[in-house]
């Protein structure tokens, strides 16, 4: 199975899976060009293929049909995922999983609307997708609306092959390894690109996608709109991303050096984030000259960073200082507040720790007091 990139007349970058034999998976085709026609983001079509690509090889080892897969076939794919050598005669020991816990549930929930799609738009009589779905009330969310106890609670869809997932703690940086990181840029627009990551919290597609008409130096604001797909395949990723962010003079003195020294009568993008060096200089950055740049800087520096680091740190200093979950979330461009209540609306060790020196002694007992008292 080969996952097969493409261009489409109108430019647009499309995915297809192929089989060994390099046919077109004709019902894998089917489901991504309904997607796409229903508005995916074309991220999301590229995973959701790898994600088909998966499944449809484990069918191939298993010598299983599509069209006759059962709800046992789906619970062994999720163990297959697991430990892809588990139909293997000899079994790898292995002391962790090939795939993440909620990688793997993603995985499960696209071959579900696989099979929700096959369901409704070819009407086969494998009814796999409705089997597989169940309704919860109260997920057991941390957020509770302001109606919760008296309006009846809304049924919720869950799956019933899900596995658990640990609450991740995410990754941050702090502001002297920040300021170390900027400091291993060796130019303009590097410093500019990471200076922006951490004063915004906004994602690498977003930086990407900026014009220089998104900036107002008079206003100090920063506007993200939604273009479609870019030449450098950056795109908004939820109907929530499209906002405006305030920012600070020392941003936008930033981005005006770096216009300046840049953005000269040749470059013809308007794209903020150029390309600096060989046949393609002043055409937009993309996500692979950032790969490499972050790869640069984290062996310059020897600190483990990923642009998405710079996002979560943001957030997490905004919510240290006070911000209130609604203005977080609009901040960092959420769809639903339950994002932003999971991701950042906790405590940190430190946090933590200092709240509980500060009560500490409350909850010395007596006998110990007096011991110590002595």
């Amino acid at each position: 199975m080969k996952v097969v990139t493409l261009k489409t007349p109108d430019g647009k970058t499309r995915y297809y899976l192929n089989d060994d034999a390099g046919t077109p998976v004709q019902p894998v085709m089917n489901y991504l060009r309904f997607k796409d026609n229903t508005g995916a983001a074309r991220n999301t079509l590229r995973l959701q293929c790898f994600h088909l690509k998966h499944y449809f090889t484990y069918l191939k080892e298993a010598g299983k049909n599509y069209e006759q897969t059962t709800v046992d076939d789906l619970a062994g794919f999720l163990a297959w995922l697991k430990n892809p050598d588990i139909l293997k005669k000899v079994v790898m020991l292995r002391f962790t999983p090939d795939h993440q816990p909620q990688t793997i549930n993603a995985i499960i929930d696209t071959v579900v609307a696989f099979y929700d799609y096959l369901l409704r738009h070819e009407g086969m009589e494998n009814r796999l997708s409705e089997m597989l779905v169940k309704f919860v009330r109260d997920p057991g969310r941390n957020y509770r609306s302001f109606l919760h106890g008296i309006a009846e609670n809304r049924m919720v869809k869950s799956h019933i092959l899900k596995l658990s997932v640990p609450r991740m703690k995410i990754r941050t940086i702090s502001r002297e390894d920040a300021a170390t990181l900027l400091d291993a840029c060796t130019n303009t627009r590097d410093y500019l690109l990471l200076y922006l990551l951490f004063e915004t919290g906004m994602r690498i597609g977003e930086a990407l996608s900026l014009w220089l008409e998104d900036f107002d130096m008079t206003g100090l604001t920063v506007t993200l709109h939604d273009r479609g797909e870019l030449e450098n395949l950056a795109e908004i990723k939820t109907v929530s991303s499209p906002r405006k962010l305030d920012c600070t003079q020392e941003l936008m003195d930033l981005f005006s050096g770096y216009v300046c020294e840049y953005h000269s009568s040749d470059v013809r993008t308007n794209h903020v984030f150029l390309k600096l060096r060989g046949g393609n200089a002043g055409k937009a950055m993309d996500y692979v000259d950032v790969d490499n740049l972050f790869r640069t800087l984290r062996k310059k520096t020897g600190i483990s960073v990923t642009p998405h680091t710079f996002r979560h740190t943001s957030l997490s200093l905004l919510y240290s200082a006070g911000w209130e979950p609604e203005m977080l979330r609009q901040r960092a461009g959420h769809k639903n507040i339950y994002t932003t209540l999971d991701t950042y609306v906790h405590p940190s060790d430190e946090e933590v720790a200092e709240a509980f020196h500060k009560v500490s002694e409350s909850l010395r007992m007596p006998s110990v007091r007096r011991e110590a008292d002595q």
